[in-house]
């Protein structure tokens, strides 16, 4: 049963109202933990579909699969219908949907896999024997959170690193050789397949006219360049 929303100034304080009810332009909402900002992005977006804007173009992303799937339902309960074509999902969600669609022309197969931490730290040490890196030399935790920093371009290469950057390099060509990726890649590689190929990102402008973020303010450097 869906929610009347023409009543909703009896549902949101002055300022939630404001922001459910503009659609077009920029909207940035900046309130305290538990003031209702989800809420208003789950009413907006309800807003939206029953002011006729198609749900295929609207994106909305958030951090964990939880919130993403609690909105999906209340906004689901709010409408009354199935949005089927309604993108609501997590970043890396949502840069696994972009990689399944166009990775082959970055030189993976569309059926990657995605590297959870136990199998990064297997091709970490895997890589570290084929260069004859000592055990000792070899500490996982730390070259995993270098590897992550490299890529994602929280730090650069320099004197005090340089030493790991052929294990980086043979790392990388591992994941491709056994056709993966893992989870910074989620992010980092849909940035570099709408910067390669302005068709690819063409195509996601032209189809999500709508973007909300949730929690906006933990979005981390990469996540912001993605959405940008």
């Amino acid at each position: 049963m869906a929610t009347d929303l023409s009543d909703l100034k009896n549902e949101l304080n002055p300022e939630q109202y404001e922001a459910v009810m503009t659609i077009n332009g920029p909207i940035l909402i900046i309130a305290g933990a538990g003031s209702g900002k989800t809420r208003v992005i789950t009413f907006r977006i309800a807003h939206m579909l029953d002011s006729g804007v198609p749900q295929s173009q609207i994106l909305a992303l958030t951090f964990t699969n939880k919130a993403a799937k609690e909105m999906v339902e209340r906004i689901k309960e709010l409408t009354g219908k199935k949005l089927p074509l309604l993108t609501i999902s997590t970043f890396h969600a949502f840069g696994v949907k972009v990689l399944r669609q166009d990775i082959s022309k970055l030189g993976w197969r569309e059926n990657f896999s995605i590297y959870d931490e136990t199998d990064r730290n297997a091709l970490i040490k895997e890589t570290g024997r084929e260069l004859r890196y000592s055990p000792e030399a070899l500490d996982i935790y730390k070259i995993g959170i270098l590897i992550s920093d490299i890529k994602t371009g929280r730090k650069q290469w320099n004197a005090e690193n340089e030493m790991y950057r052929e294990l980086y390099e043979g790392y990388q060509e591992g994941l491709k050789l056994y056709n993966a990726v893992d989870f910074d890649d989620l992010i980092v590689l849909p940035i570099r397949l709408f910067k390669e190929f302005p068709e690819i990102l063409a195509s996601y402008k032209q189809r999500y006219k709508y973007i909300m973020v949730d929690e906006f303010q933990d979005t981390s450097h990469q996540q912001y360049e993605m959405m940008h």
